[in-house]
């Protein structure tokens, strides 16, 4: 399993007081194989590249556009 921190870090504060998520990299390489994490916290992979696995990404999001938008 990819470690959550890595596709989704948390500062302390934003100087109000309030929790600053942001995102370093969605793409993690763990024992020479890529991954990366949807926005509903699943893990896709392995991938033998990072372009493998940005090629899904790509595939990915539009599957889930059309999903959104067609509702099949």
């Amino acid at each position: 399993m990819v470690n959550k921190q890595v596709s989704d870090m948390v500062r302390k504060t934003d100087g109000f007081g309030e929790p600053t998520r942001f995102q370093m990299d969605r793409f993690a390489l763990q024992n020479g194989e890529w991954f990366y994490m949807t926005r509903e916290g699943a893990e896709r992979g392995p991938f033998s590249s990072k372009e493998d696995a940005d090629d899904d990404l790509t595939a990915y999001l539009y599957h889930r556009h059309n999903i959104e938008e067609f509702g099949h």
